[in-house]
């Protein structure tokens, strides 16, 4: 796994701080916030709230496990080895609508519980090959003031992935080298892509 990540950020040229401004005409993807965001993969910088309304904590037992991104208000998609082996899908939820992991006081969070999970047919535990699932849960509400979005998917046959296109990695990950504790506040980089 260490090798994996290794090889991964191997693969990934950090790039200096960019601001990332969002299209308020499309219906997915992203608020009308503007953001700045950081060069550092570990640690990051903290997101506004709301800028990036389609990402989701998946949890177990109320914890965060994984991100998750929404593609409508009834599923979403994450890496298959967040939810392989999991025997219990009850003990698997999902926390939208807020930037704060356990803030129960933010008004426009929504959590729910998981009551599908598909894992791709191909997934392999061991090369991590098709580390994908479908999340399915109950109806989230979706107005303009719940703050969520849905995330873009590109066209049939359409690579967004071009060399040296501008990516934002979001999550609750690690803020620091060697420390296995998610932030508590969701965190963004700018990365480049490399072909």
């Amino acid at each position: 796994m260490i090798l994996l990540i290794f090889f991964v950020l191997s693969l990934i040229k950090i790039i200096h701080s960019t601001t990332y401004r969002c299209d308020p005409t499309i219906s997915c993807g992203c608020s009308a916030r503007t953001t700045n965001v950081t060069s550092r993969i570990v640690g990051g910088a903290a997101t506004a709230d709301y800028t990036w309304g389609w990402i989701v904590s998946l949890q177990r037992s109320s914890s965060h496990a994984c991100g998750a991104s929404l593609l409508t208000s009834e599923y979403a998609i994450t890496a298959a080895h967040c939810v392989y082996g999991v025997s219990d899908i009850s003990l698997l939820s999902i926390l939208a609508g807020t930037n704060y992991l356990y803030d129960t006081s933010v008004t426009t969070s929504q959590r729910r519980t998981i009551t599908k999970v598909t894992i791709h047919p191909n997934y392999n535990c061991t090369t991590i090959a098709s580390d994908i699932a479908i999340l399915q849960f109950a109806t989230l509400n979706v107005s303009s003031s719940s703050k969520l979005t849905f995330i873009c998917l590109p066209k049939q046959n359409q690579d967004p992935f071009k060399n040296n296109t501008d990516l934002v990695a979001v999550g609750w990950g690690t803020t620091s080298q060697g420390r296995s504790t998610p932030s508590n506040y969701l965190q963004q980089v700018t990365i480049q892509a490399i072909a």
